[in-house]
């Protein structure tokens, strides 16, 4: 028999590479998310709400008499730490929920950093939001602007800039506005309670992909932002990020240094950073595979496959890698909008996936009917087109023109 993992959560490019290294999967997803043709990719299915370890824990434990699966694997932000807590009450190998939680909440993980005072791993000035005057007091401590962002989540859903005194009551009021909210589809994930305050660091974000066999941690990628002016949108990404050698050295120091303070034994990551007269300062992490078709411009420009290190290594049927092979070329990720509103009709994408320098398109399932938000956070985005090109500056110019080719028509929702 094969393998068997149990895959918290995902998507069908999750199933196919299970399926492709050889295993069995026993799949883990929200009821109103599992679909008809997710059922002959899995061996067994558990259909709850896997967030709320209560339910959680005495299915899997079913699950695990019933199908044998030997080891765990989420790559979706909401089920990281259901997959630590499943390895603890299980005796499986990989990351716990303690060292997820490092991960996926980020004042937690903003004071290991502080407490480790790692020379390669520079900490910045961090606190939790615990009221209005907490926001004045952190701007009289460590200056303006700075940050203040949900403790758990991603894709830049409620981040804000404080750039001055003045600008305390508005963040605070919109910060209020936000726990009030209850149609974003980032709610159903996420748990807005708790707000980060952090330094500003000035720059371009960057972010390292790795990936960790058994403790020890090569960087397979640095992928260059481009965030849209005047918000906290990571519209673009692209590989290979435009360093310098030395700056790629920095990062390759302090990368394996950050996941060695985490505690981080295996498994791929995604770490977002910025550059200080400090050296590079870890912004966030997840201890997951990058989204915006990260991956996928990985695999075509350095030749190594995440999805599939993910699903081999805790099997053995992989071997570690020291590094990354050399860049052969560039891709680059655009974010596909539209206007608010009804989509009413989409079009040029079949012209788009023709062309020869096309490498994916996820526009995640969007149709006629959806309703497109008003764009806050890259959640708001339709998906990604990726491209590739000779350098890195032509695809990312070249993934703009293919974005720009799909036409999404929308209307006014109705109240």
């Amino acid at each position: 028999m094969a393998p068997r993992i149990l895959l918290i959560g995902g998507n069908p490019k999750h199933f196919h590479a299970a399926k492709a290294a050889g295993l069995e999967v026993v799949y883990v997803q929200n009821p109103d998310e599992f679909k008809p043709e997710y059922g002959p990719l899995v061996v067994g299915a558990i259909l709850a709400d896997y967030t709320d370890w209560a339910t959680f824990a005495p299915l899997v434990e079913a699950a695990h008499r019933a199908w044998g699966f030997t080891t765990v694997v989420s790559l979706t932000e909401p089920g990281l730490d259901p997959a630590g807590r499943v390895r603890d009450l299980l005796g499986l190998g990989g990351p716990s929920y303690e060292v997820s939680h490092r991960f996926t909440d980020k004042a937690v993980m903003r004071r290991r950093l502080a407490e480790a005072a790692h020379p390669d791993v520079p900490a910045i000035g961090a606190a939790v939001l615990e009221g209005r005057e907490s926001l004045t007091a952190f701007g009289e401590r460590y200056g303006y602007p700075f940050i203040v962002k949900p403790g758990a989540g991603t894709a830049s859903f409620g981040v804000h800039r404080v750039d001055g005194p003045d600008q305390v009551e508005s963040v605070f009021s919109a910060i209020e506005r936000e726990r009030d909210v209850s149609d974003h589809p980032f709610l159903g994930q996420y748990d807005l309670d708790e707000y980060v305050l952090e330094e500003y660091i000035d720059g371009t974000l960057y972010s390292a992909e790795a990936f960790s066999f058994a403790g020890t941690h090569a960087v397979l990628a640095i992928t260059e932002a481009v965030t849209l002016p005047g918000t906290v949108v990571h519209a673009g990404h692209a590989v290979p990020a435009r360093l310098s050698p030395a700056e790629v050295a920095a990062v390759e120091r302090m990368i394996p240094a950050f996941l060695d303070v985490l505690g981080y034994p295996d498994g791929p990551s995604h770490t977002e950073f910025k550059f200080s007269p400090r050296g590079p300062v870890v912004i966030e992490s997840q201890n997951r595979i990058g989204g915006a078709l990260i991956n996928e411009m990985v695999f075509a420009v350095h030749g190594v496959d995440m999805h599939d290190l993910t699903m081999k290594w805790p099997h053995g049927s992989v071997s570690p890698i020291a590094a990354a092979p050399p860049a052969s070329g560039a891709a680059a990720s655009w974010l596909a909008v539209a206007e608010p509103g009804e989509i009413v009709e989409i079009a040029g994408v079949d012209g788009v996936s023709a062309d020869p320098a096309t490498l994916a398109i996820d526009l995640g399932g969007a149709a006629p009917g959806d309703v497109v938000r008003s764009l806050d956070g890259s959640w708001d985005g339709l998906g990604h087109v990726a491209v590739t090109a000779a350098d890195t500056t032509a695809a990312i110019e070249f993934s703009q023109a293919r974005v720009a080719d799909i036409k999404v028509r929308t209307r006014p929702a109705e109240e």
